[in-house]
C-alpha cells in the first residue's frame, strides 16, 4: 500500500462507518486515592431546569445531567456560537425595511397571466380561463347543451335551489364596476397617503 499510494507512514488512519449504538460517553472519574481513570457510564439523567432557575439562578436552559449513584454533575459542551459573516450578495436591513411599492387600485401588481400560471387550471377559484375554454362554454350554453350531470343538476333543482340561482343572478346584475372617476379618486387618495409617508 505504501509503494502504491505513495505513503511512507507506519500507521495509515481510515474512516469506518460507526453506529450510534457503539458511542458511549466516557467521564474521567476520581477514586479513593484520588487519580483519576475513564469509566465509561451508562447512563445519564437529565433534570430540566424550571424557568425560576433560568431567570433567578442562572441555570443552564439545557438542565442538569448528571450519572445516577455518583450524582455527579456532567458539564455540557460548551456551545459554539454561529459567526455571521456579511458577504456582497446580502441585503442590508435597510434595504430590506423600505418600502419600494405601494399598490394601487388602477393597475394590478403583476399580469393575470402569473396568477393563472400560479392557481391550478381546474380551480374552483379561478375567474380568467382560456378563450378556447370559454368558446366552448357559450357554445354549450346557446345550444343548451353541456355536461349529463349538468342537465341532470338543472332538471333536479328544488324550489329553494331556483330560488338561490335567481337571487344570484340579481345580485351579479346589480353588481357594478367602479367607475375611471372612482377609481381616479381612490388613486389619488392612495398618493397623498404615500407622499405623506414618505
Amino acid at each position: 500500500m505504501r509503494m502504491e499510494n505513495g505513503d511512507n507512514r507506519t500507521i495509515n488512519p481510515v474512516n469506518i462507518d460507526m453506529p450510534m449504538s457503539d458511542v458511549r460517553l466516557v467521564v474521567a472519574l476520581e477514586d479513593s486515592n484520588g487519580n483519576f481513570r475513564d469509566v465509561v457510564v451508562d447512563k445519564v439523567i437529565v433534570e430540566r431546569a424550571s424557568k425560576y432557575d433560568i431567570k433567578h439562578n442562572d441555570a443552564d436552559k439545557r438542565g442538569r445531567r448528571y450519572i445516577p449513584g455518583l450524582n455527579r454533575d456532567l458539564p455540557w459542551p460548551p456551545r459554539e456560537e454561529p459567526k455571521y459573516e456579511d458577504h456582497e450578495v446580502d441585503c442590508r436591513r435597510l434595504d430590506v425595511d423600505e418600502v419600494t411599492f405601494t399598490p394601487v387600485l388602477l393597475e394590478e401588481p403583476f399580469p393575470g397571466s402569473i396568477i393563472d400560471e400560479l392557481r391550478n387550471k381546474y380551480s374552483a377559484f379561478r375567474t380568467r380561463h382560456d378563450p378556447e375554454y370559454i368558446a366552448l362554454k357559450e357554445a354549450q350554453a346557446a345550444a343548451g347543451t353541456g355536461t349529463r350531470q349538468g342537465l341532470l343538476a338543472r332538471a333536479a333543482s328544488t324550489p329553494m335551489q331556483e330560488l338561490i340561482a335567481k337571487n344570484k343572478r340579481e345580485r351579479a346584475e346589480r353588481q357594478k364596476d367602479l367607475t375611471e372617476e372612482q377609481l381616479a379618486a381612490i388613486g389619488e387618495v392612495m398618493a397623498r397617503e404615500k407622499l405623506a409617508a414618505a
